[in-house]
C-alpha cells in the first residue's frame, strides 16, 4: 500500500490530539501502547483507506446528480467574516489534496473553519517556529519503530508529493494545539483507563524483524485480496533462488542487511526502512513466516524461508514476551491518549464558539447542505500510523 501524505499528516495531527468527534467516553478509544505497535505492519494493500483518496473523475451518477456543477465553481463560494473564500481557492486545495468532486461542500467548510482558526490565532499572537514543527515531526518518528526522517521523506516524495507541504499542514496543526493550550491529565484518571481497558494491555509475544523478498509471482504479491495467479516458469523461480542464496551468503559474509534490503527487496514497503516489518505477533504473518521469525533469535538471520509470495531472508532484532503490561510502563500512552482526546474536546468546543459568533455568507444556492464538515487541513479523524505492504498477512 502507498504511504500518501495524507496518512502522515493524519498521524501526526492525531498526535496533537486535535481530532474532531472523538469518542464521547475514554473507554471508547482503544489504545496500542507505543511500544508494542509495529512500526511497518504486515498488511495488504486494502488494510488502511485513507480519509482523503486519489482524485478521480466524478462518476456519471454524481454529474447527473448535480448539472449545474461546473457552473458553480466560479466566483465566490464562501464569504467569512468579510473575506471571501473563492471557487478557485476551492479548486487548489482539492486538487493539492487530491480530493474528489462530491467532497466539495466538506471542503468548503474546511476553509470556513480554517479562516476563522487563522483569524484567532492572529488574535491571540500565537507563533509556531521550525523548532516547534520539527519537534512534532520527530514526536512521530520516535513513536515508530524503524522509522527515520530519511524514511519519512522518501515515501513522500516517492508519491511526487511535497515534504514542505506537510511541515506546512504540521505547523497548522500544532498553531491550533497552542490555541487550545495545556491540558493535564492525572494519575487517578489514567489508572482508571487501564484498569477499564486490560484488554488492551493484554499482549501476545512479538518479534521484531526485518526481511528481504524476491518474488515468485508476477504480480499482485502482497494483496491476499487478490489470486497469486501469475506465477513465475521453473526457470525464472531457479533464477529467484539463486539471487536469494547469493544475497543469504552475503548476509552471512557480514554485508549490510538493511542495505543489502534497499537494494534488493521486492517489498517495496518494507525496503525503504532497510526490511524493517517492526513488531508482529504469530498471527498477523503466513505461517511459514512466522515459525521462521519466532523460531530465529534476536540478532540471528534465518536460512531461505519460502511462501507463497516468494524467498524470504528473515533477520530478527527484538523480542517481546506476551502478558498484561503492567500500568507503570503503559501510563505514558494513556496520559498522552487522555490529553488528545480532551483537546479533540476543547477543540471541538472552539470552533462550535467561533462559528456562532462569525458572519459566513454563502452566495445564494450555495448554501451548504446538512452534513458532517471535514477538519480543516492538517487534520484527520481516526488516525492510524502509517503502513506499507510487506510480508503476506495470515489469513
Amino acid at each position: 500500500m502507498r504511504i500518501s501524505v495524507k496518512m502522515v499528516l493524519l498521524v501526526v495531527c492525531v498526535s496533537a490530539g486535535l481530532v474532531f468527534g472523538a469518542a464521547k467516553n475514554a473507554k471508547d478509544v482503544k489504545v496500542e501502547p507505543k511500544d508494542t505497535k509495529a512500526a511497518v505492519t504486515p498488511a495488504k494493500e486494502t488494510a488502511v483507506k485513507p480519509e482523503v483518496k486519489e482524485a478521480k473523475p466524478a462518476a456519471p451518477a454524481v454529474k447527473a446528480a448535480e448539472p449545474n456543477a461546473a457552473a458553480e465553481n466560479t466566483g465566490v463560494a464562501v464569504t467569512v467574516n468579510g473575506k471571501d473564500i473563492m471557487e478557485a481557492d476551492v479548486d487548489a486545495k482539492m486538487n493539492a489534496y487530491r480530493i474528489e468532486q462530491y467532497k466539495r461542500p466538506q471542503m468548503v467548510e474546511s476553509m470556513v473553519m480554517e479562516q476563522l482558526l487563522e483569524e484567532q490565532i492572529k488574535k491571540a499572537g500565537v507563533n509556531v517556529t521550525d523548532n516547534d514543527v520539527n519537534d512534532k515531526l520527530n514526536e512521530y518518528i520516535a513513536a515508530q519503530p524503524g522509522m527515520t526522517m530519511e524514511v519519512l521523506k522518501a515515501r513522500v516524495t516517492s508519491q511526487g508529493q511535497s515534504f514542505e507541504q506537510i511541515k506546512e499542514q504540521i505547523k497548522k496543526t500544532v498553531s491550533y494545539e497552542k490555541l487550545i493550550g495545556n491540558v493535564e491529565v492525572n494519575d487517578a484518571e489514567a489508572k482508571a483507563f487501564y484498569d477499564e481497558n486490560k484488554e488492551d494491555f493484554n499482549k501476545p509475544e512479538q518479534v521484531r524483524a526485518s526481511h528481504i523478498l524476491i518474488k515468485t509471482s508476477a504480480g499482485g504479491a502482497h494483496d491476499k485480496t487478490l489470486p497469486v495467479s501469475l506465477p513465475m516458469t521453473p526457470e525464472e523461480k531457479a533464477v529467484a533462488k539463486t539471487k536469494i542464496e547469493d544475497l543469504l551468503k552475503q548476509v552471512k559474509a557480514g554485508g549490510d542487511f538493511a542495505a543489502l534490503a534497499k537494494e534488493n527487496s521486492d517489498d517495496p514497503g518494507s525496503k525503504i526502512a532497510g526490511g524493517d516489518l517492526g513488531f508482529f505477533d504469530r498471527s498477523t504473518m503466513v505461517k511459514e513466516f512466522a515459525d521462521a521469525a519466532f523460531a530465529t533469535k534476536v540478532g540471528e538471520v534465518s536460512g531461505v524461508i519460502e511462501t507463497q509470495f516468494g524467498y524470504h531472508i528473515i533477520k530478527v532484532t527484538d523480542h517481546k514476551e506476551g502478558g498484561l503490561m503492567p500500568f507503570d510502563k503503559a501510563k505514558a500512552d494513556i496520559v498522552k491518549l487522555l490529553q488528545n482526546k480532551k483537546k479533540s474536546e476543547l477543540f471541538k468546543q472552539l470552533i462550535e464558539k467561533i462559528k456562532a459568533q462569525a458572519k459566513i455568507v454563502y452566495p445564494p444556492g450555495k448554501e451548504p447542505k446538512p452534513r458532517m464538515p471535514m477538519m480543516p487541513q492538517g487534520q484527520r479523524p481516526n488516525g492510524q500510523a502509517p503502513q506499507s505492504e510487506s510480508a503476506p498477512m495470515s489469513k
